[in-house]
């Protein structure tokens, strides 16, 4: 049995969570997900772990995995399903 290619989104390395939980609902909505990646860059771990709990859910509530660039010591703790670990992290 095949089954149909599913898509690995990569946040923007910048933005306000807030306003963008609406974009990524609308991005996970519209097609075959596996996995959202939050790939936020030059932010402290205060702004990570508030983009965490506002996008996380988003994907979690349509079964799409959730995972952190980098930071798998923030993704443990913060209930992401893994993170991405590049090879000079």
């Amino acid at each position: 049995m095949t089954r149909p290619c599913q898509l690995y989104l990569i946040t923007p390395p910048a933005l306000v969570a807030a306003t963008f939980a609406d974009t990524l609902a609308r991005a996970l909505d519209a097609g075959e997900v596996a996995a959202v990646q939050l790939r936020l860059k030059d932010v402290g771990d205060d702004e990570l772990l508030r983009a965490i709990d506002i996008l996380r859910p988003v994907a979690q509530s349509r079964d799409v995995a959730f995972l952190l660039n980098d930071r798998a010591d923030l993704a443990a703790r913060s209930g992401c399903d893994g993170a991405h670990v590049g090879a000079s992290d």
